[in-house]
């Protein structure tokens, strides 16, 4: 899975908007940039996508919080441990486990 990109940063007029992620997460990843005294918007949660950048008078946003998505065929076994409570789905031939916080994970 890869991150969406940071918009990039606009003076007088407004930026560019930020990348989207690819593979399973799909969603907007990269903050859209600001313009003149306007605000850049963050990454989104989860993403790892980067903040927008931002012209000089403003701020630029933060990068989205990261993660980790581990996807392989279901005919495997199951995990025999995890740890920081990953979301697991078991769906289409393949079984998913996401972190979107520290963990741990053993086969």
């Amino acid at each position: 899975t890869y991150c969406g990109g940071g918009g990039g940063g606009g003076e007088a007029n407004p930026g560019g908007a930020g990348g989207t992620n690819g593979g399973p997460v799909g969603s907007p990843g990269g903050g859209a940039a600001g313009k003149q005294s306007a605000p850049a918007s963050y990454g989104a949660p989860n993403t790892g996508g980067g903040g927008g950048g931002s012209a000089p008078q403003s701020m630029g946003g933060q990068g989205g919080s990261g993660i980790v998505i581990l996807r392989y065929p279901d005919s495997y076994n199951a995990v025999s441990n995890t740890t920081g409570s990953p979301t697991v789905t078991v769906a289409g031939g393949y079984r998913e486990y996401k972190f979107t916080a520290s963990g741990s994970i053993t086969f």
